[in-house]
């Protein structure tokens, strides 16, 4: 059987998340994930993207990918 584009963007979580973070997107499921752990509880008065202490985090499918599921995988956002 040929290779498909599947099994080429889900080689790995590496390239999976390279792959979405080349798709243009105003909102994602990463930086929902983002916002609610990291801005919610963030009291900094001007935390932009230059001087959020999470940078790597941010904008990150890679980070969203590696976190553990706590609803048996139903939803993803919340």
């Amino acid at each position: 059987m040929a290779k498909t584009y599947f099994d080429q963007i889900t080689a790995s979580p590496a390239v999976l998340a390279e792959f979405l973070a080349s798709i243009p997107a105003l909102e994602t499921p990463w930086d929902e994930a983002f916002q609610r752990t990291y801005c919610a509880a963030c009291s900094a008065e001007n935390c932009d993207a230059e001087n959020c202490p999470h940078q790597a985090e941010r904008n990150s499918p890679a980070w969203f990918l590696a976190q553990e599921v706590v609803d048996s995988g139903n939803d993803p956002l919340r």
